[in-house]
């Protein structure tokens, strides 16, 4: 396989915000939309928008998917082994915020207690790594075999940015995306996180 990364930093100002006011909202609920909720239906959606990110290489040949299939990983405790497993949430496109975020806490539970079954770590066509609850600012994630593609997630800072020409504190993420060459090419990733990017920064895209 041959491999490379591109990176972008996304301004995460305007999807807090809205994190903020939704929890509040769902609250009574027992609801609580994590930023990775948000980013898991980001990549969802840019997937569907860039097929070939929802894509396999077959030996000889893409195989495009029909399903968008967003696999996270998930960390497991130091006292049963530790390491990572990735649990997947189907049709991720075609589910809301609350049930992506219902899927990925039972599936996160579920991992550090009984364990995933097969057909719960089956069938990803992307991959989603964040460390940013970690206090991880940047990192490179490895390919996910069948998948074409990985998102390395940072956290969200609090830092000087420059927003309308004036510089002013405001909250950025950093995001690595490793790719795989046989079926992405360096543009073609450009115009996914440029999609996903248009996601993250106008997070109200992400409710309809």
């Amino acid at each position: 396989m041959c491999s490379s990364d591109l990176s972008m930093k996304f301004s995460m100002d305007a999807l807090l915000e809205l994190r903020k006011g939704l929890n509040a909202q769902l609250a009574p609920m027992d609801v609580k939309l994590s930023v990775n909720d948000f980013i898991v239906r980001a990549c969802a959606l840019a997937m569907a928008r860039n097929r070939f990110f929802n894509a396999s290489w077959a030996g000889d040949r893409i195989l495009v998917h029909e399903q968008v299939n967003v696999g996270v990983a998930i960390a497991l405790d130091e006292e049963k082994g530790g390491g990572l497993v990735v649990g997947v949430v189907k049709d991720t496109d075609r589910k809301s915020l609350r049930q992506i975020s219902n899927e990925i806490r039972s599936l996160g539970e579920k991992a550090r207690t009984k364990g995933l079954s097969v057909e719960e770590m089956s069938g990803a066509t992307f991959t989603i790594s964040n460390l940013g609850m970690f206090g991880v600012d940047n990192f490179t994630a490895i390919i996910n075999p069948p998948n074409s593609a990985i998102l390395a997630c940072g956290a969200a800072i609090e830092q000087p940015v420059v927003r309308n020409h004036q510089l002013v504190v405001g909250w950025e993420m950093a995001a690595t995306l490793s790719l795989d060459h046989r079926v992405i090419d360096g543009a073609m990733a450009a115009k996914y996180l440029q999609s996903l990017k248009q996601f993250v920064e106008a997070p109200t895209l992400l409710l309809v």
